[in-house]
């Protein structure tokens, strides 16, 4: 086959993957603190995405200021809702259970709610730069090449915050070991909303960033949600270098199955890498790490 075709299907693949990467890096680091998996995540990121559309369509803000804007309003949302919500259920003997009914149902509900107020259409927020880039055999936009630098700076930023903040630390030191962060006086009660709080806003940072990339709808989240959950289990509970491989696996794996055949066959061969991997490493590519 063309080697042209081959190099743009790979950088294809690799704009995919990150994407998949950043959306679920909130999911891990809220695995990895918590040990509770979000499993409305994805209505989250949809979320994120619909604030960002009403601050920049609907109130004319810039689209920079509108990111921002909305990735705070969700990490203020994230921590009231772990806080009134998800920490007296965590006191439960049963919360595996009930925090999972719980936040399916709180997925249903902000689905229904976005349906009522933004409507069945499709929505679409503007890409941040416009213009495209030839290198050699590559064509790219100058919008897909950014946006694999946001996600991989991100990931940098996130892996200094958990390594050189005392709060990171924090985190870091409650999912390696609950009682032992205790007993040197940390406040594991904050440490899990500051991380719920956190995983929430970059789940919606990256809604926004999907939202630039491919269509909003309500019930967009749901399928962002079942891809989420086979990059964070491929890559390992919990860790989040572990997510950003498996996430590139996945992407660069979908570009040449479309390529090849058709996009029909791209979850059965997610399946078939998923299962292919964790027969061989049950606990994921980078299982058991905290990072």
């Amino acid at each position: 086959m063309n080697s042209k075709i081959i190099i743009n299907t790979l950088v294809s693949g690799i704009i995919s993957g990150s994407l998949y990467a950043m959306m679920t890096v909130g999911l891990t680091m809220i695995y990895g603190v918590v040990k509770l998996f979000n499993f409305g995540h994805g209505l989250v990121a949809v979320l994120g995405g619909y604030l960002a559309w009403l601050l920049l369509v609907q109130m004319g803000i810039p689209l920079v200021i509108a990111v921002i804007l909305a990735s705070v309003a969700m990490f203020f949302f994230g921590w009231a809702l772990f806080r009134t919500t998800l920490m007296p259920l965590l006191k439960r003997p049963d919360w595996e259970n009930l925090s999972i009914f719980f936040l399916i149902g709180i997925g249903m509900i902000m689905e229904n709610g976005m349906l009522q107020i933004f409507g069945p259409r499709i929505k679409n927020l503007p890409r941040f730069i416009d213009g495209r880039i030839k290198l050699g055999l590559l064509r790219i936009n100058t919008h897909d090449l950014l946006l694999i630098v946001v996600v991989l700076v991100i990931f940098i930023l996130i892996g200094l915050y958990l390594k050189k903040t005392w709060t990171g630390r924090c985190m870091q030191a409650v999912a390696q070991q609950m009682d032992g962060a205790r007993v040197v006086g940390i406040n594991v009660n904050r440490t899990f909303a500051l991380a719920f709080a956190l995983g929430t806003a970059v789940t919606a940072f990256s809604g926004i960033l999907l939202a630039t990339k491919y269509s909003l709808t309500p019930t967009a989240g749901w399928s962002w949600m079942f891809r989420g959950f086979v990059v964070v289990a491929l890559g390992g509970l919990g860790s989040v270098s572990g997510s950003l491989v498996a996430a590139y696996i996945l992407g660069v794996a979908e570009a040449f199955i479309t390529l090849y055949f058709n996009t029909t066959w791209v979850y059965p061969a997610w399946f078939a890498i998923f299962v292919i991997i964790l027969v061989t490493r049950p606990q994921g590519i980078m299982g058991g790490r905290t990072d």
